[in-house]
């Protein structure tokens, strides 16, 4: 009888817990940006797209401690041929700064003459999107 008891609790408080929170709201996403930001998506073709991300990667851990700009980025694969990089920058003005840094930058300029050799690509081969949030 106690077996049987004990049985009937364990089953009662399992329902419980698997019930739990059924009536809570499901999380919300965040949004990836907000109003005015600018969000810049890049991909280059690439012969070898884990070590072009681990290149890039290396990349934009140089830009996070060089650059007098802020901005955050993120290395991407895009299927088996290709390497991207999604970066999200304070606005227009910011992103513009970014890139002329990057344009003077003789450290940054080799990395990425590294990264586009070591996927068998160019500077014309780079594909960029520019996306002012709204």
């Amino acid at each position: 009888m106690t077996y049987k008891k004990l049985l009937m609790i364990a089953v009662m408080l399992m329902s419980n817990s698997a019930i739990a929170g059924h009536h809570e709201k499901a999380g919300t996403l965040m949004p990836a940006a907000v109003t005015g930001q600018v969000v810049v998506a890049y991909e280059v073709p690439c012969t070898n797209p884990a070590a072009g991300a681990d290149s890039l990667k290396a990349l934009i851990a140089y830009e996070a401690s060089a650059s007098p700009v802020a901005y955050s980025s993120v290395a991407t694969t895009i299927g088996d041929t290709k390497v991207g990089a999604v970066d999200v920058h304070r606005s227009t003005g910011a992103m513009e700064q970014a890139f002329s840094w990057q344009e003077q930058d003789e450290t940054w300029l080799s990395m990425q003459a590294d990264a586009l050799a070591l996927c068998g690509a160019d500077l014309e081969s780079i594909g960029m999107s520019v996306h002012v949030v709204q």
